[in-house]
């Protein structure tokens, strides 16, 4: 059985119409990548409508990490650099059937080879979740220390007039 094309599902939904699928389908074609990126590079749609109905698709649940941390017993059944190089993120762990399973986000969750290799590393059974690129991208970021994505400081405004290079002053 085959599945139902995102574009035709949004199209169904009423999120998008045929003009813009086809805008979003020359994009892909054009500059490769997935359709939903497509969509989103044109600003058609609405990131959380684009997840919210391929987790339909996918049969997956959609997440939204957001601030939320992880519990460190969580985070440490993948390695660091194991998350950072196939953008996944351990959420939580669940017991269904007698069997501890991972709960891991991932911004592809059909890619299956990547699917069977969070579960081999993890050593257990997966249930993936799908979650935005940025929101993962930041979580992840965030989980294990690193600041690229906290509010930039500015250095204070200068005092004196700005001075060209052959020393003339500019004066406001």
């Amino acid at each position: 059985m085959s599945r139902v094309h995102i574009g035709q599902m949004l199209k169904a939904q009423g999120l998008i119409d045929d003009f813009q699928l086809r805008r979003a389908l020359e994009h892909q074609r054009r500059w490769g990548g997935r359709i939903g990126q497509a969509l989103l590079g044109l600003r058609v749609v609405r990131e959380e409508h684009l997840l919210a109905t391929l987790g339909k698709q996918l049969g997956v649940p959609v997440v939204h990490i957001g601030r939320w941390m992880v519990a460190p017993a969580v985070l440490q059944r993948l390695p660091e650099k194991f998350v950072r190089r196939r953008r996944v993120l351990p959420l939580d762990v669940i017991s269904v059937h007698r069997a501890d399973r991972l709960i891991v986000a991932f911004p592809a969750p059909d890619d299956l080879l990547v699917v069977d290799e969070v579960a081999f590393a993890a050593g257990m059974g997966i249930e993936p979740a799908l979650a935005g690129s940025d929101d993962l991208d930041q979580a992840i970021a965030r989980q294990f220390g690193d600041h690229r994505f906290d509010p930039l400081e500015l250095p204070a405004p200068p005092t004196e007039p700005m001075r060209l290079v052959d020393g003339r002053r500019l004066e406001s």
